[in-house]
C-alpha cells in the first residue's frame, strides 16, 4: 500500500520555485505587465536553500546512525552527474550557435566542479564565475558546503550544532566585511541553510523551540553582518541586487519565507491547498529544470529570436530536458551505476557491523 506523502507542500514548492526561476531568467520573453512579478529570482534561490535544509534535517535527523560516507557519497551522485552533462551541453551549445560564453575554459570547469563559483556581479572576492555564465550555478557552490558542513556535525545534537552554525557565521559576516572573500561569504550564509533544518527539528518534535532557535541565529548573523559593513551601507549606492545590500536582501527572504513557512504549518490545514498537490509533478525535475534552462534559453533565442512562441517551445524544450535528465539519466543510469557499484565494493570488505543505515 502506498504511503502518502506528508511533504507534498514542499514539493509543490519546490516545483514552483524552478519554474519560477525560469520565469525570470526568461522575462524579456514575456508580456511587459508580468515582467515587475518576475524580478525575485534571488528569493526563489533562498527558498531552495531552505527547502533543501529542511528535506536533508527531515530525512537524517530520524535515522538510528549517521554515515557521513553514505550521505556525502549520495549528496555527490545527486549532483554532480547532472551537473557534468550540464556543463558540457552548454559547451556544445556555444559550438552550435557559434557563440563564445565566458568560462567555458578548463580551469572554470574544475573551479564549479569544486563548488568555488558564484555570480560574478553582485559580491565582492567571490572566487570564480559560474561555468559558461550558467548564472544558476552560483547557488551550488553553497550548496555543496552546506553538505560538507553538516557531514562533519552529524545529524545529532541539533542545539550544539546550530551554536557552532551562528558563531562561524558571525566571525565570517565580521571577516568577509572587511576582507571579502569566497569561503567567508558561504559560511555567512550557512545560517540560512540551517534555518531549514530548524523548520525540520520544530516539525519532527511538534514544538515551535527550534525554529525560534534558528531564526535567532539567522537575526544574530544579520546583525553582525549589518554592523561590520555599516559604513559600506551607509557609503554605498548600489542598488538592493548588489552588495552590500544583497546580502541583506537575501536574509529579509529568508526570515519572511520561514515565518510564512512556520505560520502556515501551525495555523492553515494543508488540505486547504490540496488542490495544488498536481504542482508537485515538477519537483522531481525541478534541479534539471533549475540547472538547464539557462543554456536551453540561450539556443532556443538564438534560432527563433524574441516572442511568445520563443518562451513557449524554451519552455517546453527545458521541461522535455529536464525529464530526460532527472528520471533517464540521474535515476536510470547514473544512481543504478553508482551507488550499486559502491555497495557491491562494500560488501567485499570485513563485516564490522549489522547496524542498519
Amino acid at each position: 500500500m502506498k504511503t502518502q506523502n506528508k511533504l507534498w507542500p514542499l514539493e509543490v514548492c519546490r516545483g514552483l520555485a524552478a519554474l519560477y526561476v525560469v520565469m525570470h531568467h526568461s522575462r524579456e520573453l514575456l508580456p511587459a505587465p508580468v515582467r515587475p512579478l518576475l524580478l525575485f529570482g534571488q528569493e526563489a534561490v533562498i527558498l531552495f536553500f531552505l527547502l533543501s535544509g529542511f528535506v536533508i534535517h527531515y530525512n537524517y535527523s530520524t535515522k538510528s546512525a549517521f554515515d557521513r560516507k553514505d550521505f556525502l557519497w549520495k549528496r555527490f551522485v545527486r549532483i554532480y552527474p547532472i551537473f557534468i552533462v550540464v556543463m558540457i551541453l552548454s559547451v556544445g551549445i556555444d559550438y552550435l550557435t557559434g557563440s563564445a560564453d565566458a568560462h567555458t575554459d578548463l580551469p572554470s570547469f574544475v573551479y564549479n566542479l569544486l563548488g568555488l563559483q558564484d555570480s560574478q556581479l553582485q559580491k565582492p572576492g567571490i572566487g570564480y564565475a559560474t561555468f559558461g555564465d550558467n548564472d544558476p550555478l552560483w547557488s551550488l557552490g553553497y550548496e555543496v558546503w552546506f553538505y560538507l558542513f553538516y557531514a562533519v556535525t552529524g545529524a545529532a545534537r541539533f542545539n550544539r550544532n546550530l551554536l557552532a552554525v551562528t558563531v562561524i557565521a558571525v566571525l565570517s559576516a565580521v571577516v568577509f566585511s572587511f576582507f571579502p572573500n569566497k569561503a567567508s561569504l558561504t559560511l555567512l550564509y550557512l545560517p540560512i541553510w540551517w534555518l531549514g533544518a530548524a523548520l525540520a527539528e520544530a516539525s519532527l518534535r511538534d514544538t515551535n523551540v527550534p525554529f525560534l532557535r534558528g531564526l535567532g541565529s539567522l537575526l544574530i548573523t544579520l546583525a553582525a553582518y549589518v554592523l561590520a559593513s555599516y559604513q559600506q551601507i551607509r557609503a554605498s549606492h548600489s542598488t538592493i541586487g548588489l552588495h552590500p545590500f544583497i546580502e541583506i536582501r537575501h536574509f529579509v527572504a529568508a526570515i519572511g519565507f520561514a515565518v510564512v513557512w512556520m505560520a502556515a504549518a501551525r495555523f492553515v490545514p494543508a488540505e486547504k491547498f490540496r488542490w495544488m498537490e498536481p504542482l508537485s509533478f515538477l519537483a522531481p525535475i525541478s534541479y534539471g529544470i533549475y540547472i538547464v534552462h539557462v543554456p536551453l534559453l540561450r539556443f532556443v533565442k538564438h534560432y527563433m529570436g524574441p516572442g511568445a512562441l520563443t518562451w513557449i517551445c524554451f519552455a517546453g524544450l527545458t521541461l522535455v530536458m529536464a525529464y530526460l535528465l532527472e528520471i533517464h539519466f540521474q535515476k536510470r543510469v547514473a544512481m543504478p551505476l553508482l551507488i550499486k557499484k559502491r555497495k557491491k565494493a562494500a560488501v567485499t570488505l570485513p563485516v564490522i557491523s549489522a547496524k542498519a543505515s
